[in-house]
């Protein structure tokens, strides 16, 4: 199945098509549902999702434009290098993903929801992240300044590692000694 630029989605049920490199714009999609369908490489512009659940999908390179959306979910995708750009969601949840090496590029991202992810190495440049919950995620080698993690939720492990990266911050237990820098 093709999906059409600029047409209206509502209650689409699609499980394991093959949408790979396919490119959509200005596309409203509603209470719609994608299961184990392969949608790598693909890239959609100024699309609308609200109620669209991505579940088991391919999303390697898939990328986001300026989208908008409420109650998005992303349920065991593999989404190494996916891509959402200048993007607003709003109580997106990321449950069990795969998003290494993942960009998150100036998106606002309220309530968002990071459950059991693997986000080693993701971009999440000049994003707006108030209220997201990272806890349990995977974020080694996450690419964020302090700026693009304020307001966010962290588990101690996390907060500890996002602080050695910024400004030589050192995070010492109490009782051990220090040595001079």
């Amino acid at each position: 199945m093709a999906l059409e630029d600029g047409e209206t989605y509502e209650g689409l049920r699609l499980v394991g098509q093959r949408l790979a490199g396919s490119r959509l714009r200005a596309a409203d999609l509603r209470d719609c549902h994608f299961t184990d369908c392969d949608l790598s490489n693909g890239e959609w512009e100024r699309c609308r999702l609200d109620e669209v659940v991505f579940e088991r999908c391919r999303l390697t390179g898939f990328r986001l434009a300026q989208g908008r959306g409420v109650d998005v979910a992303f349920t065991g995708c593999l989404g190494r290098y996916l891509q959402l750009d200048r993007c607003r969601l709003e109580a997106v949840r990321f449950e069990f993903c795969q998003l290494t090496e993942s960009g998150f590029m100036q998106c606002e991202l309220v309530r968002a929801r990071f459950v059991e992810c693997d986000l080693a190495g993701a971009v999440l440049s000049g994003s707006r992240l108030r209220g997201a919950d990272l806890r349990g995620s995977h974020t080694g080698g996450i690419r964020a300044s302090l700026d693009d993690l304020a307001g966010t939720i962290l588990d101690p492990e996390q907060a500890a590692a996002v602080l050695r990266g910024e400004a030589d911050i050192r995070v010492v237990p109490i009782g051990v000694d220090v040595e001079p820098g």
